[in-house]
C-alpha cells in the first residue's frame, strides 16, 4: 500500500491506487496543464485571502484559553509527519456537527463546526483532527503532485466544454480522499472502533454510538447486495467504516475492495477518465480480434477503423485474444451495446463484402456472450427479417471459409 516511506514518514499512509493512477494520467495526458498548475503554486495573496475570510466567518480560538485542543492537533500533526503552525477555527452559522481544512500552504487552518467536540470523546477528537490534518498531507507532501490533480479536475469540471469523464474523476478522487483522510485518522487514534465512533456521530449528530454494531451493520449491507459509493462528496458512512476495518486488518485485498465498494462495475454512461481510457484499449482489443482475417481487411474497413483510431494499421492485431472475453463481459447493458455497435459499424463499412462481416460478428459475439444482444440490435438496424438474421447464423462458419477461400483466390 505505500507509495513512498521517505517523503510521508509514515510508512502505511500513502495515496491510493486511484491517485496515483490519474496524476499519472493526467501527467502523460495533460502535461502542458499539468506543467502550468506545477509553476502556478497558490500565490500569497490568494493565502492572504483564505485568512481574511476566516476572519470574518469564524471565531478564531485562543490557545491560552482552550490549550488542551491545539496540544491534540499539533500530536496528531507529528504522528502524520506534518510539521506546520496550527490555528483552529469555530464556524459561525454552522450547518451541523463536522470539521473542515481551509487550506494554506504550510499552514493547518482547521475549522470547527457546531458543538463538535462537545459530542466526541478526547481519543474521537484526535481522530476527527487527524482526517481534516491529512487532507493537508495529501495535499502538501508527495511533491504536491495531488494538489496539483484535486486543481486540474476542479479546472476541468468548471470548462464550459466539460464532459462525464471530467465531473466522474473529480467525483471520485474526492471520495478516495475521504478514505486516505480516514486512513490518516486510523494512524493517528490507532484503533478503527474510535475513528468508526467520530464518523456516526458526525453524520447522525449523537452523543453515543456502537462502533462495533455499526461494523456489522456495514457488513450486512454488504452481504445482501453489491453496493457503491452513491454520493458526490463523500462516501457513505457504512462504506467508510468498512474501509477501515479493512485496512486495520490489514486485508491484502483492501484496496480492491474499497474499489469496488466507491467505484463498483463501470457503467458506460458515468465513465471517468481512466475508465473511458480502458474501454478505449477493450474496443481495440475487440477491433484487432475482429479485423484480423485477410478478407475483412479492405481499405473501407480500413478507413472505418481509424475514424476509431488514428493509428489503426489493419492486419496488426491477433487472430486471437483469450481474456477478452473476460474482460468485456459486463453487467451494464448500455456497456454491452456499444460493443455490439461497434461491431455492427464494422459490419456495414463494406458493401461489397456482402454478408461476411455478419456472419463473423455472429461468432464473435456468440463467443464473447453479446450474440443476443448483437442478433437483436443488427435485426433492427439492418432491417433484417428473423428468417434471413437466423439463416446467416446458422450458416456463419460455412460462410466464413467461404470468406477466407475468396481472399485465397483473389
Amino acid at each position: 500500500m505505500c507509495e513512498s516511506q521517505d517523503q510521508s514518514g509514515t510508512p502505511d499512509l500513502s495515496p491510493l491506487p486511484y491517485h496515483r493512477a490519474i496524476r499519472e494520467y493526467l501527467k502523460t495526458e495533460e502535461a502542458d496543464i499539468w506543467r502550468w498548475y506545477a509553476s502556478h503554486k497558490v500565490r500569497e495573496e490568494q493565502a492572504d485571502a483564505v485568512r481574511f475570510d476566516l476572519l470574518k466567518s469564524t471565531y478564531r480560538v485562543d490557545r491560552q484559553t482552550q490549550p488542551e485542543i491545539y496540544a491534540a492537533a499539533e500530536d496528531v500533526a507529528a504522528r502524520l509527519s506534518l510539521d506546520v503552525p496550527i490555528t483552529i477555527y469555530q464556524a459561525q452559522n454552522p450547518a451541523g456537527p463536522n470539521a473542515s481544512l481551509a487550506y494554506v500552504p504550510g499552514e493547518a487552518h482547521v475549522v470547527l463546526h457546531g458543538s463538535i467536540t462537545s459530542k466526541l470523546a478526547d481519543v474521537e477528537v484526535r481522530a476527527l483532527l487527524a482526517h481534516e490534518l491529512s487532507h493537508l498531507k495529501l495535499w502538501q507532501q508527495w511533491d504536491g503532485d495531488y494538489l496539483i490533480v484535486d486543481q486540474i479536475l476542479a479546472a476541468l469540471t468548471h470548462d464550459r466544454a466539460a464532459e462525464t469523464p471530467h465531473f466522474a474523476s473529480a467525483r471520485l478522487f474526492g471520495l478516495y480522499s475521504e478514505i486516505f483522510c480516514d486512513r490518516g485518522s486510523l494512524a493517528a487514534a490507532d484503533d478503527p472502533l474510535v475513528v468508526v465512533a467520530m464518523l456516526v456521530k458526525v453524520s447522525t449528530d449523537l452523543e453515543k454510538v456502537s462502533a462495533e454494531s455499526y461494523l456489522r451493520q456495514a457488513e450486512e449491507i454488504f452481504s445482501k447486495k453489491a453496493t457503491k459509493a452513491a454520493d458526490v462528496s463523500h462516501p457513505e458512512s457504512f462504506i467508510r467504516a468498512r474501509a477501515i476495518k479493512l485496512w486495520s486488518d490489514g486485508d491484502s485485498r483492501a484496496d480492491a475492495k474499497i474499489e469496488e465498494m466507491i467505484e463498483g462495475a463501470a457503467a458506460l454512461d458515468n465513465l471517468d477518465l481512466l475508465a473511458q481510457t480502458k474501454v478505449s484499449a477493450l474496443t481495440r482489443r475487440l477491433l484487432d480480434v475482429f479485423l484480423s482475417p485477410k478478407w475483412i481487411q479492405s481499405d473501407p474497413v480500413g478507413a472505418h477503423a481509424r475514424l476509431f483510431f488514428e493509428d489503426y494499421v489493419l492486419g496488426e492485431g491477433p487472430h486471437e485474444d483469450r481474456s477478452l472475453a473476460d474482460d468485456i463481459k459486463t453487467d451494464d447493458k448500455p456497456m454491452r451495446d456499444y460493443y455490439c455497435y461497434v461491431l455492427l459499424d464494422f459490419v456495414t463499412a463494406d458493401r461489397d463484402l456482402e454478408e461476411f462481416p455478419l456472419a463473423a460478428a455472429l461468432a464473435l459475439t456468440e463467443k464473447y456472450g453479446l450474440k443476443d444482444r448483437f442478433a437483436e440490435i443488427a435485426k433492427r438496424e439492418l432491417r433484417l427479417r428473423k428468417k434471413q438474421l437466423g439463416k446467416i447464423d446458422k450458416d456463419k462458419q460455412n460462410l466464413l471459409a467461404k470468406a477466407g477461400q475468396r481472399f485465397k483466390s483473389t
